[in-house]
């Protein structure tokens, strides 16, 4: 897995070969989110415009990983998939895949072919896996926060209340 700089990546020097940032006091977010200068709808189309290119660059991130991890040689890799949703979102996920079977397998079942796949490789697709399931967590995230905020702008709330014709 190559190390690439990403925003998103808060990780140790010692595991992502970056120089080191200081970590923030116990109880203090890493970031700073000036909430007192989110105001009005400007100020909501600039978070909503801030979460679709955070999610933009997990998606990226994501597509990167899946083709750093397309081997020949060995019998799985990760996709990303793209799943159209219901709202009309799109989904993506990053997903491990064997050879000859149609469908995503979960990391049990990669591990199983583990005794087939050369040592070095094994220590690789285990941060290969540690690092989808992180991307996959923030995809979510980014994704339904860009959602609820374009749910507020559109309606005035996050919270459409359905109304039954009868």
């Amino acid at each position: 897995m190559t190390h690439r700089p990403s925003d998103l990546d808060r990780r140790s020097k010692a595991f992502k070969g970056k120089g080191e940032r200081k970590a923030p006091a116990r109880g203090e977010p890493a970031m700073a989110l000036p909430v007192s200068r989110i105001e009005g709808d400007a100020g909501i189309r600039v978070l909503l415009r801030s979460y679709e290119h955070w999610l933009d660059e997990t998606v990226t991130e994501m597509q990167t990983l899946a083709l750093e991890n397309a081997d020949d040689r060995i019998d799985v890799s990760l996709r990303c998939a793209r799943i159209a949703l219901a709202s009309g979102a799109t989904r993506h996920r990053l997903d491990w895949f064997m050879r000859g079977e149609p469908h995503a397998v979960g990391w049990h079942r990669v591990k199983g072919c583990f005794n087939r796949i050369p040592a070095p490789l094994r220590t690789y697709l285990q941060q290969c896996n540690a690092r989808a399931k992180e991307l996959n967590a923030l995809e979510s995230v980014f994704r339904y926060a860009a959602s609820q905020l374009a749910m507020y702008l559109e309606h005035g709330t996050v919270k459409v209340r359905r109304t039954d014709e009868r």
